[in-house]
């Protein structure tokens, strides 16, 4: 059997599509591994200042979600998204809550469908700079 295909455009045009669905080409720029780091430090500065540091596990950038959402050709900047977990425990121990309250919380909160984490989509922008580093701003 043999198929013949006269418009290469039926395969070409889904091809080029999948390419652009997927990210390719543009992806690497948001789940730089630098880039995380300092929107993970941006965003504990929105939530407690710039002077409070919170511990590493309170705030837990999930590196998969990473995705750029569009580009700006002339800027060179790079608009991207992330998923940035809260653990709430973490977050009680950090202000104080006791180990006690900490282990009733943890038992309790399943029973009565509470999570035990909650997810920030956080926006923030990403521009290449001469020196080869990038700038990254993190949108309100």
């Amino acid at each position: 059997m043999q198929c013949k295909n006269d418009n290469p455009l039926k395969i070409t045009l889904p091809a080029l599509a999948m390419l652009v669905l997927s990210g390719c080409g543009g992806q690497s720029v948001c789940a730089d591994g630098d880039v995380l780091k300092t929107v993970r430090k941006l965003f504990d500065q929105q939530q407690f200042g710039q002077f409070i540091q919170a511990p590493p596990g309170i705030f837990v950038v999930q590196e998969k979600s990473a995705t750029l959402t569009s580009t700006d050709e002339q800027g060179g900047k790079s608009f991207c998204s992330v998923l940035i977990q809260l653990d709430i425990l973490e977050m009680s121990r950090f202000t104080g809550t006791s180990e006690a309250d900490l282990a009733k919380m943890k038992t309790e909160a399943p029973k009565r469908g509470l999570p035990l984490t909650k997810d920030y989509l956080v926006n923030y922008t990403v521009q290449p700079m001469a020196s080869g580093r990038n700038h990254v701003t993190v949108l309100p």
